[in-house]
């Protein structure tokens, strides 16, 4: 009877630990920061100067229509921007000061960073040379 009782908590152990290692480990050995930036599609939204969203007088004056431009963070360290569903640049990125600035093109003439002011599920907004570009998770 022990040796039933121990065979049957050794199968019941070995459940156990072969059902707890089979889970989703894709989010594992990354930050939470790196997760939220990368888990899909940014669509621009609105862009702020000095607090006040220009994003239709930039449409009047240049014909930039932000909620056109799009972009893709890898977890791989790559991005890709599109407007109007066209490539427009795609480099490399990775985060500095404590995942508060995100560095674009290391070491390259394009590299350049940008300070977050707010990344969560459903916004990204980032400071690049006074304009803060606001985008949404699609």
């Amino acid at each position: 009877m022990k040796k039933h009782t121990l065979l049957y908590f050794l199968f019941l152990t070995l459940c156990c630990a072969a059902f707890t290692s089979c889970g989703d480990d894709d989010d594992d050995d990354v930050s939470p920061n790196v997760s939220l930036l990368t888990n899909g599609e940014w669509t621009g939204s609105a862009i702020y100067y000095m607090g006040q969203n220009v994003t239709d007088d930039i449409l009047a004056e240049d014909g930039f229509d932000f909620s056109k431009y799009t972009s893709n963070f890898e977890r791989d360290g790559t991005y890709i921007d599109h407007y109007d569903d066209a490539p427009v640049v795609d480099g490399t990125w990775e985060y500095a000061n404590n995942e508060r600035v995100i560095l674009f093109d290391e070491g390259t003439r394009g590299e350049h960073q940008v300070v977050i002011s707010l990344l969560n599920e459903n916004e990204l907004h980032y400071v690049q040379d006074g304009l803060e570009y606001r985008f949404e998770r699609n």
